[in-house]
């Protein structure tokens, strides 16, 4: 199964767990939007374009809205947090 979580908050751990623990069975990505674009997990990540850039992040694969629309689509479940 592909799990997409997009995560929104740099600072809570649950969903990075979760997340690490399903991606043992599953093909599993984060999504990155908001401050979360500060976190860097060990996961397949990406990150929401325009926050990286008005936050100044640099080192995720970003992606524009039209991409993370289709993305939506792309994954069996997807996880907001």
């Amino acid at each position: 199964m592909k799990i997409l979580h997009i995560i929104r908050n740099p600072n809570d751990v649950t969903p990075l767990e979760i997340a690490k623990a399903q991606s043992k069975d599953n093909e599993v990505a984060i999504l990155l939007m908001h401050d979360a674009v500060y976190a860097t997990p060990d996961l397949l990540t990406f990150a929401c374009k325009k926050d990286a850039e008005a936050r100044g992040v640099a080192g995720h694969d970003c992606v524009d809205y039209e991409r993370i629309v289709e993305m939506l689509f792309e994954y069996d479940t997807v996880i907001s947090w």
